[in-house]
């Protein structure tokens, strides 16, 4: 069998549309991840960038080590 426990990851996924002043051009989206175990956050300016660095989490997982403590409530 396997030698450690599985790994997860959760996130806080934040979306949001910001428009421009000008009724002609497209609304964007605008995307935040946040650790709730270190409350780190990353921000995406685009989808496609934040599959990306998913994709890329995930395929870093096999050589990262131990999971950082979560940091104290407070």
């Amino acid at each position: 069998m396997f030698e450690t426990p599985p790994r997860y990851r959760s996130y806080l996924l934040m979306l949001w549309e910001e428009r421009s002043h000008d009724p002609n051009q497209p609304v964007a989206w605008r995307f935040t991840l946040e650790d709730p175990r270190t409350r780190q956050r990353r921000g995406f300016a685009t989808l496609e960038a934040l599959f990306a660095a998913l994709k890329e989490e995930m395929a870093n997982e096999r050589t990262r080590g131990p999971d950082p403590p979560a940091r104290p409530e407070g």
